[in-house]
């Protein structure tokens, strides 16, 4: 097995993986009960899974509407839940909707400026899934999309701390994400790849997956957030 490149999408493959992601979350809030939509969200738990919808509609109508964060952006994404918080969640959704219109056209048009929010809305979707209760759709052809997005980070995160190459083989293929002698391989399938270097396994967890090298050295380049303490019980 060769080693290849990180796979790059254009920018009308990420805007349809978008809208997939976007149509099959708003699916299942829809089917929720109210009760599920109080449940807070493990991967994110200030947040329940409403709050979790006002943050993904937000970010698609503010930017939409050039409402773009300076500085820090977490008051940003504060205001975006706190607002919507109240409202009811068919509301929102059509929300969501309504904004992506206009958000999903500008993910086609500069996919080097937006594909870092299609890798967080399938991240989101997942997280979601967990608080409802949902185990399906995790060998869907989105997750390891997702899982190659998330590799883009974990390269620019290798060469910030001057860090070596690592290679993950997951899907029957080989994949060397940065610059220089290889000082971790990871071993996954792309869901596990995607929620272990998207910074959803435990450290606990970390050390028994399948990963071969200096991890200890390399952690903070493969975890772009910090750990959660608890396992998400995936």
């Amino acid at each position: 097995m060769s080693d290849e490149e990180i796979p790059q999408y254009d920018g009308e493959r990420l805007a349809a993986e978008y809208r997939a992601s976007r149509e099959r979350m708003s699916t299942l809030v829809e089917a929720a009960s109210d009760d599920r939509r109080r449940t807070i969200v493990r991967a994110c738990p200030a947040w329940t899974v409403h709050d979790l919808v006002a943050h993904v509609t937000g970010i698609a109508v503010d930017l939409s509407s050039g409402n773009s964060p300076s500085g820090d952006a977490q008051p940003w994404v504060d205001r975006q839940v706190e607002e919507r918080r109240s409202r009811p969640i068919g509301d929102v959704l059509s929300e969501w909707a309504s904004a992506s219109a206009r958000f999903e056209p500008m993910i086609a048009a500069s996919p080097k400026a937006f594909w870092g929010l299609v890798y967080d809305l399938i991240v989101h979707e997942f997280d979601l899934r967990n608080a409802l209760g949902d185990r399906d759709s995790r060998d869907i052809e989105a997750v390891r999309v997702a899982a190659e997005l998330g590799l883009r980070l974990v390269k620019g995160d290798l060469r910030k701390a001057g860090l070596g190459a690592i290679v993950v083989e997951m899907g029957g293929r080989r994949i060397r994400v940065g610059d220089g002698e290889v000082g971790v391989t990871l071993r996954a399938t792309p869901f596990e790849c995607l929620r272990l270097l998207g910074s959803r396994r435990t450290r606990e967890e970390m050390a028994a997956a399948d990963l071969v090298g200096d991890v200890e050295r390399y952690l903070a380049a493969l975890v772009h957030m910090d750990l959660p303490v608890q396992s998400l019980g995936e």
